[in-house]
């Protein structure tokens, strides 16, 4: 008979139920939005419903347990190992299914205190009491749960009374719960932990529990009637036989199958002297009631700190919570008029998911489900529901708030023993909960499963209808929403047996967005290469919930100047730059993507490294150069020395490999004049090699190459001069820098974007350049006082980030460097300005413009002026430096190990003028390659004590830098008197916001003074 009710229940259940979109309203928490049944064994169901508040214009998401109380599922209390064992929801499922049941769904349980896991309220499993606060004018609540699944809801206010010597006394301090100072008595069971918890001096006494009688009813002095029991139970008297009287300091072991019976040494004197006089043998009765009386019929029962409903109406009560009107995540349990039992969460604290709900609320909630009684239990982050779907272990199905299950004390479980029949009940639809666009298809599976929710071979062919709505669908469950929104229901069936699935369909979609098929990511924007080609995703929402959907829902379009797009979102771009936009459109609403098509390069070779890709041969030689002046980027080139006079051609070796689709071959020259032709050896994979002109060698100076490469050229082999029959010209010396590769005819000679900007210790950044849409974490480099620190680098969205320490009150210049993939430098610094104290450290500097420079290089140890510091320190800003002085200052500022150079020979015929206290900075500065002296007719000069120019000082500390920075067109009224050699370090200084000017002028041949290469040095970090 039980196995007929169950299959005709499931043949008109197991729904997944979707309403249509706004078609109900909840006063409690909004529009119904969508809403989703299953069910999952015997008269227990599922049910998850989303919400949309016009108030917060925000999603509220609720789960719930449906139960109609049997002896089929059982209500089942959990907690840890102990009772002040905190665990998961998820755990604690895990040890039930341990231990034979099988869980069909669970939520949270009761508050509990947090530092130490202790239950506030009541505890009752398998009948026995495992934690109680005694008082019979207890205000706590709690819901019970007889054997037959029937649930109640009350207040337990339980009366626990220890009669002994003839005197009946109270365990105020309860069963299982934690001792305090003035608790009286308290009662702990080998339930509560391995030890009592102790933490001050009182009097223990261990009890053991007799089994004598156990099931007898013994009457009481007033007439009423206890079981007797060897467990501490409502309505129940356990005899416990004293073993030990102790006056312990602390914490001591609960011996198992022990009691112990407890005060703390601070409590009542008359108390604690009562205890005292009990001796090993004496007998102490504990008497437990309740006068409610269905606390007695209690097989399952949990605390409630807060009645939301009470005959139907809202339990004001409530309100005297202190969290009543936050609005958070909740659990609670209700009861309607019929018996059924609802186990209710709601999430909280997520915007776009759901923003929770007040107490009051969640009552008028559960009012609407049709409960007359409800209590709350702990919300916030102690929600949890979980549930097992036909098949499969329990899962945990809400969100809980913090992000991950919390362990919690207690958890109210629906378990069951049912075996499986073997007998047709029912077909458990998937997927049921599902929101779909109009015009998307769901494929719709149907499982067989018994009456008692196994799934199991299905003895029949199911065939899929619709019942009601718009939409179609094929026998073996294709589904096709239709045009109207709505709610189609469709039906699965096989044999007597059937199940339904409802769906929820939106014609008009909030918004629609666009994302990379392959890549999962969202496009604001898409940049593609010539010819590429990339497969678009399209996603609709509504009301910020995801609508299932495929591409062909959607109408697709493109301005053709920048491609085609397909129906199925396949983009591919044209062969050459262009710009537009693709238009993604459905039921009304549409957006439209930005589309970029533009070539892209790519670094092949920067020449910075050890160049062995590049082999010498009898004519050709390859080496590494690094004097600026033949460097296009970066800090070294490629020095070709050739000479073809015997065969007429001179080679260098080479495997460059070319990327795939790479159409163009790029690289700097530096010409010879010789009027001889550079030429490469372009091969295939099989092999087969065309030989390429890259330029003829008629110019000096630097000149960028570009040149088409044969389609297919998977390497470059040999790069070689050619012999043109010049006079003179059949050797000689090239050199050649940054080798690219591109798919479009492009070169980039423009510099990186850079910002940078510091607040407190934050620093950020971003880096953009016209050509590169993305620049690797190796080309950005940050400096906190010329030092390269740790950032975090996010190469998609081209921004930097970083921690630095920037609070000692002193000058810091933070600096952040791109390069590239052309090898164009830039670079951009943010001042972290000095506290009053810093920003001047010398006596002749006060009010001076550049004091805050002059006392940074002091402090960064570049500069040590003249004097004491104690007595006062001079640097005398308006003087001329001397060549001696500012080589000394540019090494310190470099950080050069001189002792690396000690040994180093000067070439200057005025060497023993150089001061002792310069000479070793000299030595490494000519070293370096940035200072080379001065010819005169005696030979080479040094000039340490003559004055340095401006131009001689830009010069040089433009040598100090990798080439690549931008070197526009001067502008300065005198640009005329710029010297050739310094030319190009004037330029780049300028480019980089280092040198202003003067009045429109640079003065390039006028002294400069120290104070003005303070704030160079400065710049330049």
């Amino acid at each position: 008979m039980k196995h007929t009710w169950m299959k005709r229940a499931a043949a008109a259940g197991l729904a997944l139920m979707m309403t249509g979109q706004a078609a109900y309203a909840s006063e409690a928490l909004g529009h119904d939005l969508h809403s989703g049944r299953v069910d999952l064994s015997v008269g227990t169901s599922v049910t998850r419903q989303i919400f949309w508040s016009d108030t917060y214009s925000d999603l509220r998401t609720e789960r719930y347990l449906t139960y109609q109380p049997s002896t089929d599922v059982n209500p089942t209390v959990a907690y840890g190992d102990k009772v002040l064992s905190r665990a998961t929801l998820a755990s604690m499922a895990k040890t039930l299914e341990n231990r034979g049941k099988r869980v069909v769904g669970g939520v949270n349980g009761d508050y509990y205190v947090f530092a130490t896991g202790a239950p506030v309220g009541l505890v009752i499993s398998d009948g026995v009491i495992r934690s109680a606060t005694a008082s019979t004018s207890a205000w706590y609540y709690g819901v019970g749960f007889r054997s037959d699944g029937t649930a109640f809801i009350g207040r337990p206010a339980l009366s626990v009374k220890a009669a002994f010597q003839g005197v009946s006394h109270d365990i105020t301090g309860g069963i299982n719960k934690i001792r305090t100072e003035s608790g009286g008595y308290t009662l702990l069971t080998d339930d509560f932990a391995a030890t009592t918890g102790n933490t001050s001096p009182g009097v223990d006494v261990i009890l053991s529990p007799l089994t004598d009688g156990e099931g007898e009813t013994v009457l009481t002095d007033s007439g009423a009637g206890l079981v007797r029991s060897s467990e501490p139970i409502v309505g129940g008297r356990t005899t416990c036989v004293v073993e030990q009287v102790l006056e312990s300091e602390g914490s001591i072991p609960i011996p198992e199958g022990k009691w112990v019976l407890t005060i703390n040494g601070k409590g009542d004197a008359g108390k604690i002297e009562a205890l005292k006089t009990l001796q090993p043998g004496d007998t102490v009765d504990i008497d437990i009631t309740s006068e409610d009386e269905r606390w007695a019929q209690a097989a399952e029962a949990l605390g409630a700190p807060s009645r939301l409903l009470t005959g139907g109406a809202l339990d004001n009560s409530f309100t005297g919570d202190s969290n009543a009107n936050t609005r958070a995540a909740r659990t609670a349990v209700g009861i309607k008029a019929d018996g059924t039992v609802i186990f209710y969460t709601i999430d909280g604290g997520q915007s776009g998911y759901s923003v929770g709900c007040t107490l009051r609320q969640a009552a008028l909630r559960l009012k609407e489900l049709g409960c007359v009684d409800a209590v709350a239990m702990d919300g916030g982050g102690s929600t949890t529901l979980g549930a097992a779907y036909p098949g499969g272990a329990m899962e945990i199905l809400n969100k809980p708030s913090e992000g991950t299950q919390r362990a919690n004390s207690t958890a109210i479980f629906l378990t069951t023993t049912l075996a499986a029949t073997g007998e047709l009940g029912s077909y458990y639809v998937t997927p049921g909960d599902s929101l779909m666009l109009s015009g998307a298809v769901l494929q719709l599976k149907a499982t067989a499963l018994d009456t008692a929710y196994y799934p199991m071979a299905d003895p029949n062919e199911v065939s899929f209808s619709i019942r009601n709505g718009d939409g179609t669908i094929t026998a073996d469950g294709l589904f096709t929403a239709g045009d109207s929104s709505g709610t189609a229901q469709i039906v699965a069936t096989g044999g007597s047996a059937a199940g339904t699935a409802n769906v929820t369909v939106v014609r008009t979609p909030d918004a629609i967005s666009l994302s990379n098929e392959k890549t999962g990511k969202t496009l604001s924007r898409l940049d593609v290469s010539p010819g590429a080609q990339v497969d678009l995703k399209a996603n609709a929402s509504y009301r910020k919930l995801a609508l299932v959907s495929q591409d062909t829902c959607y109408t697709w379009s493109c301005d053709p100047a920048v491609g085609t797009v397909d129906a199925n979102g396949v983009f591919t771009a044209v062969d050459k730059s262009a710009s537009g936009a693709i238009t993604v459109s459905a039921g009304g609403k549409s957006v439209s993507l930005p589309v970029s098509v533009a070539g892209h390069i790519l670094a092949l070779e920067t020449c910075e490294g050890s160049l062995s890709g590049l082999t010498s041969s009898a004519g050709a030689t390859a080496s590494a150069e690094t004097g600026t002046a033949h460097v296009k980027a970066g800090r070294q080139s490629l020095k070709m020395t050739y000479d073809a006079a015997g065969s007429g051609m001179a080679s260098l070796a080479t495997d460059l490999r070319i990327p795939e689709g790479e159409r163009y071959l790029g690289l700097w020259v530096y010409g010879d004049g010789s009027g001889n032709s550079l030429t490469a050896s372009a091969a295939d994979e099989s092999g087969a090699v065309t030989s390429l002109v890259l330029t003829a060698l008629d110019f000096t100076g630097w000149k960028h190459v570009l040149v088409e490469l044969p389609e297919g050229t998977a390497a470059i082999r040999t790069l070689s001069v050619v012999y043109g029959g010049g006079k003179d010209a059949a050797s000689g010396a090239i050199w050649l820098d940054h080798f690219t590769t591109s798919n479009e005819r492009v070169a980039d000679t423009t510099a990186p974007t850079v910002t940078v900007t510091v607040s407190g210790s934050t620093v950020t950044a971003s880096v953009t350049d016209n050509v590169d849409r993305a620049i690797p974490a190796e080309s950005v480099v940050l400096t906190c006082d010329g030092t390269a620190v740790d950032k975090t680098w996010n190469e998609s969205t081209g921004t930097l980030t970083a921690q630095l320490s920037l609070t000692d009150g002193k000058a810091h210049r933070v600096t952040v460097t791109a390069v590239d993939t052309s090898g164009n430098l830039a670079r951009n610094a943010a001042d972290v300005e000095p506290s009053a104290e810093n920003a001047n450290v010398f006596d002749d500097m006060e009010g001076h413009w550049a004091a805050r420079f002059a006392s940074y290089l002091y402090q960064t140890g570049v500069t040590s002026g003249t004097g004491d510091p104690e007595t006062g320190l001079v640097y005398a800003p308006d003087r001329s430096i001397t060549r001696g002085e500012f080589f000394a200052l540019v090494a310190r500022w470099m950080k050069v190990d001189l002792s690396r150079y000690a040994d180093v020979e000067l070439p200057f015929v005025d060497g023993a003028d150089i001061p002792s206290w310069v000479l070793g900075e000299i030595k490494a500065m000519y070293s370096l390659g940035i200072v080379s002296g001065a010819g005169s007719d005696s030979g080479l000069r040094i000039n340490a004590g003559a004055n340095i120019s401006r131009a001689e000082v830009m010069a040089i500390l433009g040598r100090t830098q990798p080439r690549g920075y931008a070197t526009p067109a001067l502008t300065a009224a005198d640009r005329d008197q710029v010297p050739a050699w310094a030319l190009e370090h004037v330029q780049s200084l300028v480019g980089q916001g280092v040198v202003a000017g003067y009045g429109g002028k640079i003065n390039p041949n006028q002294s400069i003074t120290r104070g003005e290469v303070a704030k160079l040095l400065y710049s330049m970090l």
